[in-house]
């Protein structure tokens, strides 16, 4: 599933907090890789096992375990359209009950397609080096409802590859999944319009054409997390992770 070779203002963050109470888990609809809705249930998916992806490029330099970064706002300083995302973990093998106190890591590229923590990364901006720089990473442990809160900003993208977000989940300290999230095209052009992003454009890898969520129909159905508000307001979404314990 990993293609070959991987390429690679201040934010008003409290005022997401209304976008966060409208995604609440059981307002949450599927949706396929266009943005439409074909169903709903608990969240992104349901109570499915999470589809596993490939780890991608640029984890935690030393693996994510070594991640001292536990921290909700993983901004860092990086401009871009905000986004606060909700991961609900659950185990699919007690009814979708909820997971507490799970590790759940994620890390994304920024608004013009590169990592923090790396050297020497190709792009649109030319040949870029972060190494020392920890932003759009960070760690969280699920709370007593199951929940890990990120305020972040919407990612940029790289050839290559669909928009996305990487996630791995820890049950003490074991790896249980390693996943990646993506959103809805429409949204996606729509950010990638927008202001900050114009000078990079719109990405021309689909959803379905990606090498990683192009490969299953249903796969990509259970990455593809629904959000709420606008390029103005801010974007805010909720997703279920399912593990098997």
């Amino acid at each position: 599933m990993e293609r070959k070779k991987f390429l690679r203002n201040s934010l008003g963050i409290l005022s997401l907090a209304t976008l966060v109470d409208a995604c609440k888990k059981s307002d949450i609809t599927d949706v396929d890789s266009s943005g439409t809705v074909t169903g709903t249930g608990t969240g992104t998916g349901g109570c499915v096992v999470s589809p596993t992806e490939t780890e991608g490029p640029y984890p935690y330099p030393g693996g994510e375990l070594t991640n001292p970064l536990q921290r909700a706002d993983i901004t860092a300083g990086q401009t871009g359209v905000p986004l606060a995302l909700t991961f609900n973990v659950v185990n699919v093998n007690a009814s979708c009950a909820i997971v507490s106190n799970a590790r759940v890591d994620i890390w994304q590229c920024n608004k013009d397609g590169y990592y923090s923590g790396y050297a020497n990364q190709p792009g649109y901006l030319g040949t870029q080096s972060f190494t020392g720089q920890t932003f759009l990473r960070g760690y969280q442990l699920t709370d007593t409802s199951g929940n890990a809160l990120f305020n972040t900003i919407y990612p940029g993208w790289y050839s290559g590859r669909a928009t996305h977000i990487h996630i791995e989940v820890y049950v003490n300290n074991v790896l249980k999944k390693t996943t990646q999230i993506t959103f809805s095209e429409t949204i996606s052009n729509t950010v990638h319009q927008s202001t900050l992003y114009a000078a990079h454009g719109v990405n021309t890898m689909s959803n379905a054409a990606d090498g990683i969520f192009g490969n299953s129909v249903s796969d990509l159905a259970n990455e593809t997390v629904a959000l709420t508000g606008s390029v103005a307001a801010g974007y805010a979404g909720t997703h279920t992770i399912g593990i098997a314990l």
